[in-house]
């Protein structure tokens, strides 16, 4: 005989196919495939894992391998069932599949249910619907209750586009107004100064800024310096007219060119000697040790009396009466002197500096060490003499004539 199951052959008389061990039945035996009372339950069994649709003879989904409904039994193993193997699944019976899936019911009446249908209901609320809500709520005890704001009535405008639950803004542009009139407030005391503090306050900054960066600071304009050359000055005019004649001295135009164009060399070169001087005297002239600030002033007294060895040259200079070179020599004259206040007030520093005694410490007395560069005379913030220089050292420079 055949195995329904495997299709292998068996023996007539096996009562189980010794291929799968499914059970055989006789030749008398009717098939649970056409077994009559299988035609009273409907034809269609799905799967409980995968929802395929299975026929009455499948004993496993074919799509998933799940046993098909009803077909575990308390008989079963579950060994053999988490193995694969529902061969020793027992067989399917009318029983069995009308247990496992029993017919549909009829329809229920359907009346009532659509009746309390309302076709013309929505899922908007209504204000009204709200209200009463709100109304039915119970109320509580705490402070907010009292200050919710109420709902907006039926035909009240709303198209504004304003939310009526949305929480007042005022304090905002009270915070903002009050931040523009305080910045406006200090601008305007800086600027009006009602009280008469902001030039302590420039003089203070001025002077603090002068004790941090001293070297900053450039000398006044020394009067008895600008004095005793127009002294020099008037007294060669004197001299001049006095004299009616030429004596062997005097310089003829090509020397006093050649003459007064090293002294321009010479004033230049000197005045970019003051940027280390001034260098040095700002590291230097807080040092605690007297000999090293005795050395460090040294370049500056050097650079002084080398722009008096100038002064002195321009001085001695003895020109013809109608010469063309009379305003180049004053030229001259200044440029040495403006170079000149600008050391000589470091010089005057340095003097204080000196003076101190070998048990005092600069730092005691830096008011009065910085006192000559504080009084300097500036313009815009800058020296007189640095100013004055910058402006004309290019345009007088002598030109042969």
């Amino acid at each position: 005989m055949i195995c329904p199951i495997c299709n292998s052959t068996a023996p007539d008389e096996s009562t189980h196919c010794p291929s799968c061990g499914a059970a055989l039945t006789g030749p008398d035996d009717v098939s649970p495939a056409h077994d009559p009372a299988c035609d009273s339950v409907s034809e269609f069994i799905f799967c409980e894992g995968c929802g395929a649709r299975l026929s009455a003879e499948d004993r496993t989904c074919p799509k998933c391998g799940r046993p098909a409904p009803g077909i575990l039994s308390q008989n079963s193993a579950a060994l053999d069932l988490a193995a694969g193997k529902t061969a020793s699944f027992p067989r399917l019976t009318s029983d069995m599949i009308a247990g496992a899936v029993p017919a549909p019911e009829a329809a229920s009446d359907a009346g009532p249910v659509l009746s309390a249908f309302d076709e013309g209901a929505t899922s908007v609320i209504d204000s009204d619907e709200v209200r009463a809500a709100v109304d039915a709520a119970p109320r509580s005890g705490s402070s907010r209750s009292g200050s919710r704001r109420p709902l907006p009535q039926q035909g009240e405008d709303a198209s504004d586009g304003a939310d009526p639950y949305a929480k007042p803004r005022r304090g905002r542009w009270i915070a903002l107004a009050a931040c523009v009139a305080l910045v406006a407030g200090g601008a305007w005391f800086i600027g009006a100064d009602p009280l008469g503090v902001m030039p302590g306050f420039y003089a203070s900054f001025e002077s603090a800024a002068s004790d941090m960066f001293p070297s900053r600071q450039v000398p006044e304009d020394d009067a008895d310096a600008e004095d005793a050359p127009a002294d020099a000055e008037d007294a060669e005019d004197d001299e001049s007219a006095d004299s009616a004649q030429v004596n062997d001295s005097t310089l003829s135009e090509a020397e006093a060119y050649q003459r007064l164009s090293a002294i321009y060399g010479r004033i230049v070169e000197l005045q970019d000697q003051i940027g280390p001087v001034v260098e040095t005297y700002n590291g230097q002239y807080l040092v605690k040790d007297a000999s090293q600030r005795r050395e460090a002033s040294r370049g500056a007294y050097d650079l002084r009396d080398s722009l008096t060895g100038v002064l002195d040259d321009i001085d001695a200079l003895v020109l013809s009466d109608d010469t063309a070179y009379a305003q180049d020599v004053e030229h001259m004259r200044q440029l040495a002197t403006w170079t000149y206040n600008r050391v000589d007030v470091l010089c005057r520093s340095w003097d204080i500096n000196l003076a101190l005694g070998e048990d005092e410490r600069p730092a005691d007395h830096q008011d009065e060490i910085l006192a000559p560069l504080r009084q300097v005379e500036k313009v815009d913030g800058k020296a007189v003499d640095v100013v004055q220089y910058e402006q004309n050292v290019s345009a007088w420079k002598p030109v042969e004539k």
